[in-house]
C-alpha cells in the first residue's frame, strides 16, 4: 500500500507544476513577445557585436541543440523534489524575463547575421523561427539566462557528479548553438549568463530559503 502522506505529497508536486508551469509560460510568452514587438518599432538599434563575428559560420544541425533549451526546462520542472523549489524555480524564470524585457525595451539590437540565406535541409525550423521572433530581443539572451537558470536548479536536484557533469555539458552546447545558428551573438551570451547569476543568487537562492 502506498504511504498517504508520500501520495498526496506527489500529487502536490504534480498539481503545483501543472498550475506553475502554465502560469510561468503564458506570463513569459506575452512579456516576450511584448517587448519584441515594442522593440522592433524603434528608430534605432544597437550594434553589440564584433564583425569578426559575423564570419562565423552556420552550422545548421546545430538547431536541435538550441531548440533543446525547452526541454531542460521540461527536465528541471519534473526533476525538482519540492512544491516550495518549483515556485522558485517559477518566480526566478519570470524575473529573468521580466528584467531581460526591460533591457530589449531600452536598447533593441540589431543582428549581424543575415535572416535571407537559404539553409537547405532545415528551411521549416528556420523559417519559423525567423517568421515568429524579430531580431531585436538579443541581450541578454534568455536562451543563456533560462538554460543557465534550469542547470542550476537541475544539476542540485541530483548527486551524481557524472550527472551534473553532462547537465553543464548540456548548457556549454546551448551558449555555442545560438550562434552558430547565427540567433545571437557572443555579448548576447556574456549579458545573458549575467542575468542568470544575479537571479540565482538574488532571487532563486533566496526564495529557496525563504519557502523551505
Amino acid at each position: 500500500m502506498p504511504d498517504d502522506k508520500m501520495l498526496s505529497y506527489s500529487n502536490d508536486r504534480i498539481r503545483v507544476i501543472i498550475i506553475w508551469g502554465a502560469i510561468t509560460l503564458i506570463f513569459s510568452t506575452v512579456v516576450y513577445f511584448g517587448a519584441n514587438e515594442i522593440a522592433s518599432k524603434s528608430d534605432y538599434f544597437f550594434r553589440l557585436y564584433f564583425e569578426f563575428e559575423r564570419d562565423i559560420p552556420m552550422v545548421p544541425w546545430m538547431i536541435y541543440i538550441y531548440q533543446s533549451f525547452a526541454l531542460l526546462i521540461v527536465v528541471t520542472y519534473f526533476s525538482i523534489k519540492s512544491p516550495q523549489k518549483i515556485k522558485a524555480y517559477s518566480i526566478s524564470f519570470m524575473s529573468s524575463c521580466a528584467i531581460a524585457a526591460v533591457f530589449f525595451i531600452l536598447f533593441p539590437t540589431e543582428l549581424g547575421f543575415s535572416r535571407t540565406e537559404k539553409i537547405e535541409g532545415y528551411e521549416f525550423m528556420f523559417n519559423l523561427l525567423h517568421m515568429i521572433d524579430k531580431p531585436h530581443n538579443l541581450a541578454p539572451s534568455l536562451h543563456i539566462t533560462y538554460s543557465a537558470l534550469g542547470a542550476y536548479v537541475l544539476s542540485s536536484e541530483i548527486k551524481s557528479k557524472w550527472l551534473k557533469g553532462m547537465i553543464w555539458l548540456w548548457f556549454l552546447l546551448i551558449c555555442s548553438s545560438i550562434v552558430l545558428v547565427h540567433q545571437h551573438h557572443l555579448f548576447d551570451i556574456f549579458s545573458g549568463i549575467v542575468l542568470a547569476y544575479i537571479v540565482i543568487y538574488n532571487i532563486y537562492n533566496k526564495l529557496e530559503r525563504n519557502m523551505s
